[in-house]
Parts: structure tokens; C-alpha cells; sequence
């Protein structure tokens, strides 16, 4: 190459966006990676200017991708149309707060496997944020605004899921059978705004709810906390329920073995051939249990009866269900775009430090450049840190 040439005149800045995108990359992590690799880096404006010019020409691409996948999910569905539902958020829950500015979900067809729909809420837009901090008494000029939502992020799911139903409606499409999550608000609104539409569990989620419950009963009683005890109880649920699809009768009869046999009580185990106890009474151990001998407290039985109660009672929706790993495929997709994982580290960094005893904090102060921050002065055993939180 002639040292006379401009190596920006080999530069595809639109590739370069793309490319951006696809990777995960802000404009300081490209600008970082094209000064590595020797080349002249991308101003934030400039690539503001590039997705202006084709922004708008991948959300086409999008949009007619999901079309042309909806014609297909028709016509291999002569019958009924199955889709599959979930939501992620940007940024991750801690368990008892959940504060995402943004959530984005997914509609995909079951014969297809293809996204059919997808949808995206979002409580602030940068542009109205700066304009309203600078001209306070001035109404905000028209634009492209990303503000489309002001209600809390756990009721984004819901309305999604409505309003993704909605335009499938709208598109000719109508959806028989919605595969999600066991969240009630879903469902009741559900049956409300489409009671032609069937809403069936998914298995991912029915298998974490069980889990998640034994794992509390496991709070008061010793005997499940056992490292193989939950697990085997778990197995036990997941293969009752798999190995019976679409027979709720025989689902309804090996849940109800399930607290008996872990117990010693194998009377109703006759006519299932996961259990070997029949066949050699005097020699049999449990593989899984401790010491290879039955739980024995009566409350935890009780507990685990009424618990299992819950599920045969269902017994008919357990035999019809979905799956939404497509849809959580999806969302890990979305997260490699946008990675959730860099905030969320600065936010458990910042409870971990300022949860230590040894530390006092001095000066806590939010700037307001072009990059949000959160500045720390801490003393740590008499020795002064300053620390700095992005808000990424």
C-alpha cells in the first residue's frame, strides 16, 4: 500500500458498525480495539451519523425477516399455531429488586423454530433526558424517541406478551397454543384479552419451580440438605412427568408415588419400573439417599405431600407441556449484543465494597459528563481510595 493513500479510504465505516453490534462493542471498546490494531478510531459522533443512515435499515431487515417467518409458521401449521414466549432484561435481578430500564421479548414458532415477533420496552431516552437537564423550561423537540413505557420492569413481561399477541392478530396469524412461564399475571391477563388462545406451561420452568420450592423446605428440615436429596426428589418429579407426555392419568399416578417411595413406603410402586424394590425387598438401597435408607420425618412428608398435591392437580396441563429454550437462546443472543454482565459487576463491586465493615465513606458524588459516573472517596485501614462506578 503507498504511503500516499489515506487508510481511511479503506475504512467501511458501515462494516465497522455492524461489526460493532455484533460483537458487544461501545464506542470506547472500538475505539480501544481499532488503535490496537494501528487504525484510526471512530468518534462517538461519527458513529451516531452511521446508525442514523443504517439503523433503520437493519430494523426493516428485522421486521420483514419476522414477517416472512409468520407466513412459514402457517403454513406448516395447518391446524393450530404453537409459539413460544419469554422476556429478558437488560440488566440482571438481584433477587429482591428488579429496576431494568429495558426489556425486550420474543414470540417463536414451534415448528419453525424461527422468531415470528419480538418487542422491546423502555423507560428512558438519552436524547429527552439531556434536553430536559439543559433547557428545564423548554418542551423537548420532536425525535426518534425510546421511551415507550413509565410502569415498573416486572409488568413489561405482561404487556409484551399482549401486545406481541396483538399484532400477530393484526397479521392474520392467530396464535392457538402460548407456551410461558407459570407467572399468574401472564395468564389471568391472558384469558382476559385473547380467550381463544390456550396457555400451557413450560417444562424449564415447572421443573424451576419445584426445585425452588424444596430448596425453602430445605430452610427447616435437615434431612434435604443432603447434597443428593434434592436432586434425586427433583429427578424423580422431571422423569414422571416426561415419561408420560400427553397421558395425564399415568402423570396424576407416578407423582403420587413419588413422597410414598422416597419414604420407604413402596405399596404403589408395583407397576412402575423405575423402582427396583419388588424385585429384591431384602437387598434394596436407595442410590441417591443417605446412607442408602429412606427419609423419615413425618412433617417433611406432610410438607413434600402437599407440595406434590399442587402438580397432580395439574396433571393435565404437566402432560401438554412447551419449551422456551428457544426463546432463552434468544435472550443470551440479545445479551451478547448488550452485555448485562459488565453492569452487573459494577454493581455487585460497589455493594461488596461498601458493604465492609473497614470502610467509611467520605465523598459520594454523581457527575454529570458524557459519561455517567459515580465517584467514591473511601478509607480503608487509613488509607484513602477513590474509586469510579460507570454506569455502562
Amino acid at each position: 500500500m503507498s504511503e500516499n493513500i489515506n487508510i481511511l479510504d479503506f475504512l467501511n465505516f458501515e462494516i465497522v458498525f455492524t461489526g460493532m453490534i455484533h460483537c458487544g462493542f461501545g464506542p470506547s471498546h472500538l475505539r480501544n480495539f481499532l488503535m490496537e490494531c494501528n487504525l484510526p478510531p471512530m468518534s462517538e459522533t461519527t458513529i451516531q451519523k452511521i446508525q442514523k443512515k443504517i439503523g433503520q435499515t437493519i430494523i426493516d431487515c428485522a421486521v420483514q425477516s419476522c414477517k416472512e417467518a409468520r407466513q412459514e409458521e402457517i403454513d406448516l401449521s395447518p391446524e393450530k399455531v404453537q409459539v413460544s414466549f419469554d422476556a429478558g432484561w437488560q440488566k440482571r435481578g438481584s433477587g429482591f429488586n428488579y429496576n431494568s430500564n429495558t426489556g425486550h421479548a420474543s414470540l417463536i414458532g414451534k415448528k419453525t423454530g424461527k422468531v415470528l415477533a419480538v418487542n422491546i420496552r423502555s423507560k428512558v431516552c438519552k436524547i429527552c433526558d439531556t434536553f430536559t437537564v439543559q433547557h428545564p423550561n423548554e418542551t423537548v423537540p420532536y425525535h426518534d424517541c425510546s421511551r415507550n413505557w413509565s410502569g415498573s420492569s416486572t409488568a413489561m413481561e405482561v404487556d409484551m406478551a399482549l401486545n406481541l399477541l396483538g399484532e400477530m392478530e393484526k397479521e392474520g396469524c392467530h396464535v392457538d397454543i402460548f407456551h410461558a412461564d407459570n407467572d399468574s399475571s401472564t395468564s389471568g391477563m391472558l384469558k382476559s384479552e385473547f380467550p381463544n388462545t390456550v396457555k400451557m406451561d413450560d417444562q424449564n420452568h415447572v421443573k424451576k419451580g419445584f426445585t425452588k420450592q424444596l430448596y425453602e423446605l430445605g430452610k427447616r428440615y435437615k434431612e434435604l440438605k443432603q447434597a443428593e436429596v434434592i436432586p434425586y426428589i427433583q429427578r424423580c418429579f422431571v422423569y414422571a412427568i416426561q415419561s408420560n407426555a400427553g397421558n395425564s392419568t399415568k402423570i396424576h399416578e407416578d407423582l403420587d408415588r413419588i413422597v410414598p417411595h422416597i419414604f420407604g413406603d413402596h405399596n404403589k410402586c408395583r407397576t412402575a419400573q423405575w423402582c427396583t424394590y419388588n424385585e429384591n425387598p431384602s437387598s434394596f438401597r436407595y442410590k441417591s439417599l443417605p446412607g442408602g435408607r429412606p427419609l423419615q420425618s413425618e412433617d417433611l412428608k406432610k410438607e413434600l405431600e402437599d407440595l406434590v398435591s399442587k402438580y397432580k392437580n395439574r396433571a393435565e396441563n404437566l402432560s401438554q407441556l412447551g419449551s422456551t429454550q428457544a426463546n432463552e437462546s434468544f435472550n443470551n443472543l440479545v445479551a451478547t449484543k448488550a452485555p448485562k454482565s459488565r453492569y452487573s459487576f459494577f454493581i455487585w463491586l460497589k455493594k461488596f465494597i461498601l458493604n465492609q465493615r473497614n470502610i467509611k465513606i467520605i465523598k459520594m458524588k454523581k457527575s454529570h459528563n458524557k459519561k455517567l459516573c459515580y465517584k467514591h472517596l473511601i478509607l480503608k485501614n487509613d488509607k484513602l481510595y477513590y474509586l469510579l462506578f460507570y454506569n455502562l
